[in-house]
């Protein structure tokens, strides 16, 4: 009966842990938040970054080949409705693309809610093989991890991913 008892007091001893044990475990568990916490959150950053340039990329490329398909010259810019061009309304992330001889809407890009900065209130989109003034725009994801990238329109309304912002664009976003 003795030997059961002392049994039974030695594998309750085995069970759990010990405060070393618990505090090693705590120590650990700390320092891979610690390291694991900033790299989740860079990863959102620049996975917000990209998708809010791929939506922009497809919104200009659209304007693009509607301006060529057409024969007309089309200009983007922010919109608070959907109707008209409003400068203001960049906070909202949403883009509209009009005639430039009518105003006549030709498509509207809701956003997702990042502001978007214009080096310019709207940009220009002439049918190839004619040229423009092209433009930038910079989505305002967060830049706290990541540096900032924008869109760019070239003279022949080409479009492209820009890593090079100028520190004035930078300046107008609100984050």
């Amino acid at each position: 009966m003795k030997a059961i008892k002392t049994a039974a007091k030695q594998q309750l001893k085995q069970q759990g842990f010990n405060l070393v044990e618990l505090l090693l475990t705590l120590i650990i568990a700390s320092f891979l938040m610690g390291y694991a916490l900033p790299s989740y959150q860079r990863m959102i950053e620049q996975q917000t970054q990209r998708s809010e340039l791929a939506r922009l990329q497809a919104v200009l490329n659209h304007a693009r080949l509607m301006a060529t398909m057409n024969n007309k010259k089309l200009q983007v810019c922010a919109s608070s409705n959907g109707q008209q061009c409003d400068a203001s309304a960049f906070l909202s992330g949403n883009l509209l693309i009009i005639t430039d001889d009518n105003q006549q809407v030709v498509h509207f890009s809701v956003g997702n809610g990042y502001p978007i900065v214009f080096n310019s209130p709207t940009i220009g989109i002439n049918p190839l093989p004619k040229q423009s003034l092209g433009g930038t725009l910079l989505p305002c994801t967060s830049f706290s991890r990541i540096e900032p990238k924008g869109v760019t329109v070239s003279a022949v309304s080409r479009v492209r991913v820009n890593d090079k912002i100028s520190a004035t664009l930078k300046a107008l976003c609100p984050n």
